[in-house]
């Protein structure tokens, strides 16, 4: 079907206009959507989602101002056993030896007499095991720090420890010690904390 020729004397319609928009009155409130959008509430889900992950893997190290410096060893460790309760001996103040398994080393021993790596079982002398780390200083101990954070031994826990060796010169009374083998990686806890969750 053969189309006619366009006429050049008659222009093409013009497109209507697009309806006029009332401005708003000045100082009126800008008006918003009743709901937000997906976008944004997707980003406020993430973000809630990224700060509880950072919530949930951001534990206590156990580290303070004394841990880092008393001691001539410090250790990331887990109580592998622990009496319960621990002996009551009426008056008697002893140190109690406890099996720790080495998880990280902080400040190795200087000397290089004990040369520990994770994994190792270490043993560790606490005096007045029954009391909170905070509360066992005495006078038998003296005016030398003692102490920590620590308020109970649980088996499972994790513990950042300031270790010294020689604990039979150190522990202020008697030492009770029932871990196999005798003599081997055995320290006093000069200071104690709670690490981890």
């Amino acid at each position: 079907m053969p189309r006619e020729p366009l006429d050049s004397s008659h222009p093409a319609p013009a497109p209507a206009p697009c309806p006029a928009v009332a401005p708003e009155p000045p100082g009126s409130p800008p008006v918003y959507p009743d709901t937000p959008s997906p976008i944004r509430g997707l980003a406020v889900l993430a973000g809630l989602a990224a700060l509880l992950l950072w919530l949930g893997t951001r534990g206590d190290t156990g580290e303070d101002g004394m841990i880092g410096r008393l001691g001539r060893i410090e250790v990331t460790a887990r109580l592998d056993e622990c009496p319960d309760p621990f002996p009551s001996l009426g008056a008697y103040r002893y140190t109690y030896v406890l099996k720790y398994r080495v998880l990280q080393i902080h400040r190795p021993d200087p000397a290089g007499l004990y040369p520990l790596r994770a994994g190792d079982d270490i043993f560790v002398g606490h005096y007045k095991p029954w009391l909170p780390r905070a509360a066992i200083r005495d006078a038998d101990w003296g005016d030398r720090p003692l102490g920590g954070r620590l308020d109970r031994f649980v088996p499972g826990d994790t513990h950042r420890l300031a270790l010294d060796y020689e604990l039979a010169d150190l522990a202020p009374s008697g030492v009770l010690d029932f871990c196999y083998p005798p003599g081997s990686n055995r320290f006093f806890a000069v200071w104690a904390n709670p690490a981890g969750d």
